[in-house]
Formats: C-alpha cells, sequence, structure tokens
C-alpha cells in the first residue's frame, strides 16, 4: 500500500526537527518541498555554506539552489542574520524584559514603540504571562537603567515589566 503524501511529508518533518538537530517551523516547512527543507537545513548548520556545495551534495545545479534561496527570502521564509554574543562584543549588559501592557493598551502598539529602538534586538507580542518580550542589549548596566527609566518606567502603557538580566549565555542560535 502507497503511503499518503501526507504520512511522508510528516516523516520528513520529524526528521528535520530531530534528524539533524535543527528545528524548521511546521507552518514553514507546509510551504517548503523536500529540496528546500534540505537547502535551509544546511544553511542552518553553516550559514556561510556556498551555493556550489550545496548544489553538489543535492545533486542540482548552482542556479537552481540560488533559485531557491532567492525565492524563500523573497517570500520571507528564509532570511540571513549574523548572531553573535553581545558580552564578546562589548554589551555589558544584556536583559530580556517580560511586558505586561496596560488595560486598553494593544500590544502591537507597544511593540511598535520598541521595535525601531537601537538597543532594542528582538521585539515579540506573546500569550501568557506577558504581552511582549524585549531583548536589550546595553553598553553597561547604567545604560541598561537609564533604558529602563526613559521606556519601560515612564510610559504610561506599561503596568508591569520583569527584567531578566543575562549573566551568561549558554546556547546561542
Amino acid at each position: 500500500m502507497k503511503e499518503s503524501k501526507k504520512a511522508k511529508a510528516s516523516e520528513s518533518d520529524n526528521n528535520d526537527r530531530n534528524g539533524n538537530g535543527i528545528s524548521i517551523p511546521m507552518g514553514t516547512l507546509s510551504r517548503l518541498d523536500d529540496t528546500n527543507r534540505r537547502i535551509v537545513s544546511m544553511l542552518q548548520h553553516d550559514g556561510r555554506r556556498s551555493f556550489s556545495s550545496i548544489a553538489r551534495d543535492l545533486g542540482i545545479s548552482e542556479g537552481a539552489v540560488r533559485a531557491r534561496v532567492a525565492f524563500m527570502q523573497e517570500k520571507e521564509h528564509l532570511r540571513f542574520l549574523a548572531i553573535i554574543d553581545p558580552i564578546e562584543i562589548g554589551y555589558m549588559s544584556w536583559a530580556v524584559l517580560g511586558i505586561k501592557v496596560k488595560p486598553g493598551v494593544i500590544p502591537q502598539e507597544l511593540a511598535e514603540y520598541f521595535t525601531p529602538l537601537p538597543e532594542t534586538i528582538w521585539v515579540a507580542a506573546v500569550a501568557g504571562r506577558y504581552d511582549l518580550i524585549v531583548e536589550v542589549w546595553a553598553e553597561n548596566p547604567t545604560r541598561l537603567n537609564t533604558f529602563l527609566d526613559d521606556h519601560c518606567h515612564r510610559p504610561n502603557k506599561i503596568a508591569l515589566v520583569e527584567t531578566m538580566i543575562g549573566m551568561r549565555l549558554f546556547k546561542w542560535g
């Protein structure tokens, strides 16, 4: 009896998620064919890997890899980022802020406020104890305190901010 495409896709998804330690969200997996999933997996393992070496391993042309990567970037399925350790590059204070907005405030409005600030590394609306999670990098504890005073303690849209100061990174990326 033939396996259904859905069963095969599910098995492939599990391999991508667990077989090589690389995790690709289910929503993205459903929009990517097997070749694209394999390209993404290879790039997650080594983001500087050449298209020619990927093509060689997959048995397709370099142009095909280049076109697929360009398509995934255009559709925002794939983005290349440099991940750095804040302490190693001179940011002596970093924190993750759990923010609860005041009643009547839309979390997206506050997210849009934090997004352009140079100290914020990422901003996410979440469900649960907090409405927003914001990561902040500062040159020193004084600058972090100033950021908190200027952007978290004074604005009248925040009901609660829990500041979780980073002490040491164990896994990044």
